[in-house]
């Protein structure tokens, strides 16, 4: 028990016993004061502990899973469409599948108003955005019988492509990515600029 709720609670027996010992003391404030204190000390931090004893995320979780589901319930209705969209603006389909995933879970994430029809312009954008990105920058794998197209990702080194992963995929800023790799924003920038130069600097 909290050492400072029982000097409280005794003080608080103290007080309202000297009310009733002393009759020319006797009034209701000093009581009061006294249940107040009681009250306030043992009773509500009991009742407090009893209601709210469990972690704050566990009456949090369940808003957030209605949030999710009914994002991702509008992302289904959506899907047929969005995917036909992808499939148009990509000439992969497993890497329209892929981003476009990708699309609507940095969307669902980001997007903080009502479920409303600028959602689904919102995914499209974001949609365009990593396509974009995926066609200059990443590994693209051919059919049978093609040579993949190994794309300007596979060939730069380690640390430019986690600048360039983080940077224009995941979309952190340059000093969050330096923060994550230990590095200074000054480093992070040099790589992105020396990264970029291979493709005549992308939007």
């Amino acid at each position: 028990m909290n050492p400072l709720r029982v000097v409280l609670a005794v003080l608080a027996v103290a007080v309202v016993a000297v009310g009733w010992l002393f009759p020319g003391l006797l009034s209701a404030i000093p009581i009061g004061a006294g249940l107040l204190t009681l009250v306030a000390a043992v009773l509500l931090p009991a009742v407090k502990e009893i209601e709210f004893g469990l972690s704050p995320g566990f009456k949090l979780s369940p808003a957030l899973k209605d949030r999710e589901a009914q994002l991702r319930s509008v992302f289904e209705l959506q899907r047929g469409d969005l995917e036909y969209c992808a499939h148009l603006l990509s000439n992969n389909p497993d890497s329209a599948r892929r981003l476009l995933e990708a699309a609507w879970s940095q969307a669902a994430a980001a997007w903080r108003g009502p479920v409303t029809p600028q959602l689904r312009v919102y995914v499209l954008c974001l949609l365009v955005r990593l396509i974009r990105k995926d066609e200059l920058w990443a590994v693209h794998h051919a059919g049978p019988g093609q040579a993949p197209d190994a794309g300007l990702l596979a060939g730069l080194p380690i640390e430019q492509r986690i600048v360039v992963v983080l940077h224009e995929f995941a979309n952190l800023t340059i000093v969050e990515v330096a923060g994550l790799t230990g590095r200074t924003t000054a480093e992070v920038t040099d790589e992105l600029v020396s990264a970029r130069a291979l493709t005549a600097g992308p939007s």
